[in-house]
Order: C-alpha cells, then structure tokens, then sequence
C-alpha cells in the first residue's frame, strides 16, 4: 500500500447522488410490487376474483402506476377523488 493511499471503510463509502437516486426508486419501486401483491391476494382470497380478473386487475394498476411514474397523474389526486367521489376515505 502506497504512503498516499489511505484504504477506506466500506460501510463509510461515500455514495454518489446517482446511487442514491436509483436506491430509492428501486425501493420504491419493490414497495409498490409488494403493496400491489398484497392487495391482489386480498381480493382473491376473500372476494373471490377468479384468475382472469386478477390479471385484468394487475393490468389496470400496472398502467395507473405508470401514468403516476409519468408524472401524467397524481397518487394523492387519487386519493382525494376516492375520498371526494367515493366517500373512501385513505389515511395520508
């Protein structure tokens, strides 16, 4: 090892903006999948959707999710029209 090189901690590597970024759309992304899973299986267990209204589901959600990744709609605009339209209300 050189005298000017100094070995580095790896849990105190530093991370680059980038890195960062693509963690937490990963993340995001994972956090989404699972959230998704666990509605569909909700649906299926105790409303009985047979296996061809679960694609069609996870379809449409697939596609909401991407107009949302798009920035072409809101989640929270979602949201409030659930609470609005609907009358459903979900917590913030």
């Amino acid at each position: 090892m050189s005298a000017g090189k100094k070995k580095i901690n790896p849990r105190r590597r530093p991370v680059s903006e980038a890195d960062l970024n693509r963690a937490k759309a990963s993340a995001s992304d994972q956090a989404i999948k699972l959230a998704i899973a666990i509605f569909l299986t909700v649906l299926k267990d105790r409303f009985d959707f047979d296996n061809d209204q679960i694609c069609e589901a996870w379809e449409a959600m697939n596609k909401l999710s991407e107009e949302i990744k798009e920035k072409r709609i809101s989640a929270w605009d979602l949201v409030n029209v659930l609470e609005e339209e609907y009358g459903i209300s979900v917590s913030r």
